[in-house]
């Protein structure tokens, strides 16, 4: 990558709003319709409710929806979720859309928009509006037309992330922050600091009321890298070992630096890293020995008023016990974490594992108290999924490879970090390590640097924009694709030539040194 600034890759940011229960969603512009998109990296196609759909099933969720005009004939798409235990699904249309960021940077991309579902939007999340795949395009479900034959098109085969990486020289790779549990929520944050502390200290915090919500955002997310600001420990880079998924292997759980016995097959068939999953799920059996280690670890301690029933029934039974806050003590000395292969260590916050609320007024000496975000699994696709239990404050950094290492082998990696500064406002500046900066983020840089290149295709897009159906709509795709790939082929010939330059350069150093 040269230093010029014209040359510099393009980077975006987006804030997160949302918690474990709902996941965490951005907002971009589709269209002309801004709507919260939650992160999923355990899927890889990006959909929205759309104004046809209309029963029931969708008249909780947050309006708006995305218009589609009625008369268009688009392919058909459907997608399912889940494991043994919760299942979900939709089906729809693949269209083609204006992709807006900061209402300048601009994307066209595939959007499969809902017309039916099942499960896959609850109540209880209505500000939910679809869904950001962010997995490897294999995972995304391929359009089918009218006579039932899968579309062949190529720009149906790329994700949003990867439509945008190709339009806008966007380098391979994505951050994604949650803010701390305590920062977010301040109840849960005082009650938490309070029963740890001794009776004599306890008087004194007595008297302090919980602090206003700090944050105005619950996370970021960063595309093309990470800023160094946001990291707040030494990253701790785990590979990946597969790329259909954010596949990892887990060696073994830790509870105060000891393993967890016990614990067996973890990765079979195999253990995802996954946005879009509240707890970490383990297999009922392993999820038991790591429940076991926590009873024994003396997270929360119960005083003799307690009997051992009731503290069994906690932790084995999952079972929320209502007591006096005298009762109880919960250990900030206790660590959890996760050895993944090669010894690589990351710490799960203590708090991301505990759920504490009081009574309120009436009886504010009492809390309400239970272990959180574990789940079994039940079998399924995945006997491990890390989902937003370990997320959460964290900055995790999804590394994905160059695309000119063979199956991104060499260089796939996740990055797990303390979060820092993650209620402070961002912005794509904030970028300053870039990772995967790879032959296509430099065709596409080069192109996206071509003012005249960007005002052809604006125009281009517009006419779809336009159009909105028949003849035109089609022509416009394809005179924007016919467009873009010979500008590519004319920035990856200055790419080669560079690099063919360079390397005679090279081997005039080495012939001059000799």
């Amino acid at each position: 990558m040269q230093n010029s600034k014209q040359q510099q890759p393009w980077t975006a940011h987006l804030d997160l709003y949302g918690n474990p229960e709902c996941d965490y969603h951005a907002q971009l512009t589709i269209g002309s319709t801004l709507m919260n998109l939650v992160l999923d990296t355990g899927s890889a196609n990006t959909a929205v409710i759309s104004d046809l759909c209309a029963s029931e099933n969708c008249s909780f969720v947050q309006k708006p929806y995305l218009p589609i005009p009625r008369s268009h004939s688009f392919d058909t798409v459907n997608a399912s979720y889940g494991n043994a235990k919760l299942h979900s699904s939709w089906k729809g249309y693949a269209t083609g859309q204006l992709i807006s960021f900061d209402h300048v940077q601009q994307a066209f991309a595939r959007i499969d928009v809902i017309t039916d579902h099942q499960s896959f939007f609850i109540p209880r999340c209505s500000k939910n509006q679809g869904i950001w795949g962010l997995a490897h395009p294999s995972l995304q479900t391929k359009p089918r037309k009218s006579n039932g034959n899968t579309s062949n098109s190529q720009q149906q085969k790329l994700t949003l992330f990867d439509s945008i990486r190709r339009e806008k020289g966007l380098p391979n790779a994505f951050t994604i922050q949650i803010c701390p549990k305590s920062a977010v929520d301040p109840a849960f944050a005082h009650e938490f600091k309070f029963l740890g502390l001794n009776s004599t200290m306890r008087h004194v915090q007595q008297q302090q009321q919980p602090s206003e919500k700090a944050c105005r955002r619950d996370g970021h997310f960063w595309l093309g890298g990470y800023p160094s600001q946001s990291v707040g420990s030494e990253i701790v880079w785990v590979p990946l070992s597969h790329n259909r998924y954010y596949e990892v292997k887990i060696d073994h759980f830790l509870v105060n630096g000891k393993t967890v016995p016990d614990m067996e097959h973890i990765n079979m068939p195999r253990t995802i890293i996954d946005t879009g999953t509240k707890d970490i799920v383990l297999t009922p059996q392993n999820l038991q020995k790591l429940l076991y280690a926590l009873w024994h670890s003396k997270l929360v301690q119960f005083d003799e008023s307690v009997s051992k029933e009731h503290e069994r029934s906690f932790w084995l039974d999952h079972a929320q016990l209502s007591l006096p806050k005298n009762a109880l003590t919960i250990s900030h000395n206790v660590s959890v974490a996760i050895a993944f292969e090669g010894n690589q260590v990351v710490s799960l916050p203590v708090e991301n594992i505990l759920n504490i609320r009081d009574f309120g007024e009436q009886m504010p000496d009492w809390v309400n108290v239970s272990w959180t975000g574990f789940s079994n699994s039940g079998g399924g696709m995945a006997s491990t999924i890390l989902g937003n239990t370990l997320f959460r404050g964290k900055t995790v950094i999804f590394d994905r490879g160059r695309e000119e290492d063979a199956a991104h082998k060499k260089t796939s990696r996740i990055g797990f970090a303390d979060a820092s500064a993650c209620c402070r406002v961002s912005s794509a500046k904030d970028v300053d390590i870039l990772l995967s900066v790879d032959s296509v983020t430099k065709v596409s840089t080069m192109i996206h640097q071509d003012h005249a290149a960007n005002t052809v295709q604006i125009g281009l897009i517009l006419l779809i924009a336009l159009s909105g159906i028949g003849f035109f709509s089609t022509m416009a795709v394809f005179l924007v694709n016919s467009y873009r790939e010979r500008k590519k082929k004319k920035a990856a010939a200055v790419v080669e030539a560079e690099a063919v330059t360079t390397t005679a350069a090279t081997k005039q150093d080495i012939h001059h040194q000799i």
